[in-house]
């Protein structure tokens, strides 16, 4: 009971601090996908065209399922990982990566709505009618006596954003869990913490490395989101459109500030969660 109260704790902790900082480059990042003349202007360029208000667009959404979204990762990789740690079919590694793998498909049911709803206020001009709120809630009223046609709206993008979280925590986490395990084992001080500047440093390289084998898989599913409500693309028409564009070229558009994101947001996320995890155990 303790750990999953940790757990909720530290997700709390990470997601706030991460979604604050992370935020403003992933609206450049959404900017850069689904707009090819964007792509090729500079980060400083589009955040001075765009403002301090327009780059923090679309942040209640993922803040608030950040919260939950970490504390779906973390919890289900705990509990997957030592379920298949006990299995005498997996070694530590596997283990560590099926873990990753079923936590990222979990958080992505609960993301992929959070994220249209985001990316639709990104994009967005008109600053006072297109918050957070009035996009749902207008897409709630124009479809009040649809409930079903709400919920595949939201959901479009869906299938991309199972392959796209699926890959980033399998990577992140997996990739997190076994790097860490190395380092305390070649400092004598396996069950112990990690200091401070190790969690920053193995959460940044992990982070890294998982955003750059999701992010084609980040692009389709931002162009597919990128569309108005009562728009609709196909995964393969959207596939062929950033193809068309540039072939696997074009599916990395924007790489740069994400990546710098991704390095941001899985450091500050890993840290305050370790070390929130640390300090409740110690209370």
């Amino acid at each position: 009971m303790e750990n999953v109260f940790y757990d909720i704790a530290g997700s709390i902790t990470g997601g706030c601090v991460s979604t604050v900082l992370g935020h403003p480059l992933d609206t450049i990042k959404v900017h850069q996908q689904t707009q090819p003349n964007v792509s090729r202007v500079g980060l400083f360029h589009i955040a001075k065209n765009l403002g301090a208000f327009q780059l923090f667009r679309g942040i209640g959404p993922p803040m608030m399922s950040q919260i939950i979204m970490n504390t779906v990762m973390f919890s289900v990789f705990r509990n997957v990982k030592e379920i298949t740690s006990n299995s005498s079919v997996m070694d530590e590694n596997v283990s560590a990566m099926c873990a990753g793998l079923i936590s990222g498909f979990a958080t992505a049911c609960l993301s992929t709505p959070s994220d249209w709803i985001k990316i639709q206020a990104q994009l967005s001009q008109n600053s006072k009618m297109d918050s957070s709120f009035l996009i749902l809630k207008r897409l709630i009223q124009d479809h009040q006596h649809q409930s079903g046609k709400v919920i595949q709206i939201v959901y479009r993008g869906h299938v991309a954003n199972l392959c796209r979280e699926g890959v980033f925590t399998m990577v992140y986490l997996g990739l997190y869990d076994r790097t860490s395990s190395i380092v305390k084992e070649n400092r004598g001080r396996q069950g112990q913490s990690l200091r401070m500047g190790e969690v920053m440093v193995i959460s940044s390289f992990t982070g890294a490395c998982a955003w750059i084998c999701n992010y084609p898989f980040d692009t389709l599913k931002s162009v597919m989101q990128g569309k108005r409500a009562h728009e609709r693309i196909p995964m393969k028409s959207a596939f062929l459109s950033i193809w068309n564009l540039g072939g696997a070229k074009a599916f990395y558009r924007g790489l740069s500030a994400s990546t710098g994101r991704a390095m941001l947001v899985t450091s500050t996320r890993m840290l305050a969660y370790e070390k929130t995890r640390q300090l409740l155990s110690e209370m």
